[in-house]
């Protein structure tokens, strides 16, 4: 009998408020989602994860395949000493997505 498959991923993103909403763009496959607080916009980020995690499995066997990186300006966000940018990292394993503190 076939045991259970591990799945482990781990996804920096940058959060940051833009134009009265709060987003959450994924650095290494660009998803991202947006919303009224940081909290929803986080929220919407790891429903996005985990659905186009899911997908990308289900059509290819390849997580994320033909997802590509975020554009430059996130990870230049991500390297820099902004304030108002926060960085986190979605971790996943075994299906549960968590964001860790970055």
């Amino acid at each position: 009998m076939a045991g259970k498959t591990e799945r482990r991923h781990e996804l920096r993103y940058v959060l940051f408020e833009e134009e009265g909403a709060w987003v959450a763009t994924c650095l290494e496959h660009y998803i991202g989602a947006q919303g009224s607080s940081r909290k929803d916009a986080e929220r919407g980020l790891k429903c996005v994860y985990r659905a186009e995690l899911d997908y990308s499995l289900k059509r290819s066997g390849i997580a994320f395949h033909g997802i590509k990186r975020a554009p430059k300006r996130f990870f230049e966000m991500w390297n820099s000493d902004r304030a108002d940018v926060i960085r986190n990292t979605i971790f996943d394993k075994n299906g549960e997505a968590e964001a860790l503190a970055a």
